[in-house]
């Protein structure tokens, strides 16, 4: 069949004008032992944010950040690491970001279930004290999963003043991942 030149400026044409009214695209992204997440198309791969994730995502210009951690059961079993809960999971990791040097409030946990793999999400508030007296306001979505083989960590970070317009973004990231 020949398309013409009209036909493929028409499509061109239907083309922009839908993708200009939709949402934030997403595309998922694999990582580690492999696992898929959805990341917005907004940020890039970053390398220097956390020393041990498997995944990480920046746009400095949104101040929008994500990290993710996967945890073998199996490898923490060797290692003598067992947890009854993925809110022991939680309580055992989220001591990294509450220090004493830095004032930090986080909401009421919420448990849930996608796909079977069970979720258990709080916001944390972070005033981070610079060397000069400076104070840098964070806000966390920290989500934790477990499924048959892993868990994870996924932070989805910004600075408090802009999270409320990269929530449902962070919200979206969380729900996404499966192995």
């Amino acid at each position: 069949m020949k398309i013409t030149k009209g036909v493929l400026i028409t499509l061109l044409s239907i083309t922009t004008l839908v993708s200009a009214y939709s949402q934030t695209k997403f595309t998922e992204q694999k990582a580690g032992h492999i696992y898929y997440v959805s990341v917005p198309d907004y940020m890039t791969k970053a390398v220097t944010l956390n020393d041990v994730a498997t995944m990480q995502y920046i746009n400095s210009a949104k101040n929008a950040y994500l990290v993710i951690i996967d945890d073998s059961k199996e490898e923490l079993e060797m290692k003598g690491i067992k947890f009854a809960s993925l809110k022991d999971f939680h309580d055992d990791n989220i001591k990294h970001l509450r220090t004493e040097e830095n004032e930090s409030v986080e909401t009421k946990a919420i448990e849930f279930e996608v796909n079977g793999n069970k979720f258990y999400q709080s916001e944390l508030g972070v005033n981070f004290k610079e060397s000069d007296n400076l104070e840098v306001k964070i806000t966390y979505l920290i989500t934790y999963v477990e499924t048959k083989n892993y868990y994870y960590q996924i932070l989805c970070w910004s600075l408090s003043s802009e999270y409320k317009n990269l929530y449902a973004d962070f919200k979206k990231i969380a729900a996404s991942i499966r192995d």
